[in-house]
């Protein structure tokens, strides 16, 4: 809009400045003009009048005298001292008082019509000499010609050649600028799990350039300290893992009533240790296009691995939908540890003597279902788990594992989708992308063998 204002402003200056060039020229030639065509007329008259000087007064008239009394003007031929010879018709006197034998030109005011705008010279081919007037009405008549010329042949050409520079302008503008329309779209997917992504500079105006470089040199500074931040993450977690298998060794060995809390708590810092791990190793998450994996495969390794926990616990486990393969793009270890943490959040929330369910869904998707008290609000609407990074919104945990679930998902071209139940309790489901089963005969039957 701003390109388009400036090239606009710019077309109007530019067109007001050489109207005011080109009237003013032709000012200045118009007057010329009209005095060379006074002069003209002049001795032409004369020439006709002093071939016949009665003529005129008989009321036949030369072929110029009579083109000036039809164009409005009148003219007088004069002998040294004054007296008139010969004369337009209505003419009784001379027009001016001669000044001697210098030519000059007059303004002869008329009442109710035009001035007239005459010339009064010495007609020297004559002896006595004679002095010829002659006057039209004073009318920019070249002038106003090419003027009209002017407006009607060539200024109309300015508007549609103005329009079409805006355009032309705005195409080539919207056309230089696409690149960083592209690298806009590119920063929009930065975030915590892909830092990696650069802006491009392919093609990028040289203009834009220099920023677009030292953007990329700060995202390359930011990966590195993102990456150092993960493997200290990373580091710690894998140094906590043998202190807490040793004191659980210890408790459990130890017996006691105060035994089993201290192991239920050791339990849940080992699981957190777990996520910690797990949210390290997506850093490194990456899916070719031909890793499949069966999802019921997955949420029947799942099930079995965590049932003896959901009975210790009081609680009962079933899995709907596992009947058939159900391929999607992916890879195992990452979706298995994703459904492991749905599972171990639902086990954890659930109220004992209730069921948890885990439902296959054949166009590509699984969900896990507790009867306890639901998520909270803040986690229903959308983005609420990148949002709310350290938080679950239940009364217990951190909400680490939705989140290791949801980036999951997100890397896996898929979405982590929570819902309350209407009759009471939540279902996170991991939603993956359309995947033709046909796509993937072979790896599923390989998968299949190894069952």
């Amino acid at each position: 809009m701003r390109l388009a204002v400036a090239t606009v402003t710019l077309f109007v200056l530019a067109f007001g400045v050489a109207t005011l060039f080109l009237y003013n020229r032709f000012e200045i030639l118009n007057g010329r003009f009209r005095e060379g065509t006074l002069r003209s007329f002049a001795y032409t008259v004369a020439h006709e009048l002093m071939a016949d000087p009665a003529a005129s007064r008989d009321g036949h008239f030369g072929p110029v005298a009579r083109q000036v009394i039809e164009d409005g003007g009148v003219y007088a031929l004069l002998t040294q001292d004054g007296r008139l010879l010969a004369a337009a018709p209505g003419i009784t006197e001379p027009l001016v008082a001669p000044e001697g034998s210098k030519a000059r030109f007059f303004m002869l005011p008329r009442h109710e019509q035009a001035p007239l705008y005459g010339l009064s010279s010495t007609v020297r081919k004559t002896q006595p000499p004679l002095t010829i007037q002659v006057a039209f009405p004073n009318g920019p008549l070249v002038f106003d010609t090419v003027l009209e010329e002017f407006v009607q042949d060539i200024a109309w050409i300015w508007v549609p050649f103005l329009a079409g520079t805006v355009v032309v302008n705005l195409l080539v503008t919207r056309i230089a600028l696409r690149p960083l329309r592209r690298a806009a779209q590119q920063a929009e997917l930065i975030e915590p799990g892909h830092v990696g992504i650069r802006l491009s500079e392919g093609s990028m105006p040289d203009e834009v350039l220099i920023l677009v470089r030292a953007v990329n040199q700060s995202l390359a500074r930011l990966q590195q300290g993102y990456l150092v931040l993960e493997q200290f993450v990373g580091d710690v977690a894998h140094e906590m893992r043998t202190p807490l298998a040793i004191m659980k060794t210890q408790v459990a060995m130890a017996g006691g009533a105060v035994a089993q809390p201290i192991v239920e708590d050791l339990n849940r810092m080992e699981r957190l240790v777990e996520q910690l791990l797990d949210r390290v190793r997506l850093g490194g998450l990456h899916v070719e296009a031909d890793d499949v994996v069966d999802l019921a495969m997955v949420a029947r390794e799942v099930t079995a691995l965590l049932g003896p926990a959901a009975i210790a616990r009081g609680l009962s486990m079933e899995l709907i939908g596992a009947e058939r393969p159900v391929p999607v793009a992916g890879l195992r270890d990452y979706l298995y540890r994703a459904l492991r943490n749905l599972v171990e959040n639902a086990l954890m929330h659930a109220p004992s003597g209730t069921m948890i369910t885990v439902a296959v869904e054949a166009d590509g998707a699984v969900s896990v279902r507790d009867r306890g008290g639901g998520f909270g609000a803040d986690l229903l609407g959308p983005g609420a788990v990148q949002g709310r990074e350290f938080r679950s919104g239940r009364e217990d945990g951190i909400g680490l594992g939705l989140s290791i679930v949801d980036r999951t998902m997100t890397a896996h071209g898929g979405r982590l989708e929570l819902r309350n139940a209407a009759d009471g309790g939540a279902i996170a489901t991991m939603r993956f992308g359309q995947q033709p089963v046909s796509e993937l005969p072979v790896l599923l039957h390989g998968n299949l063998a190894l069952k």
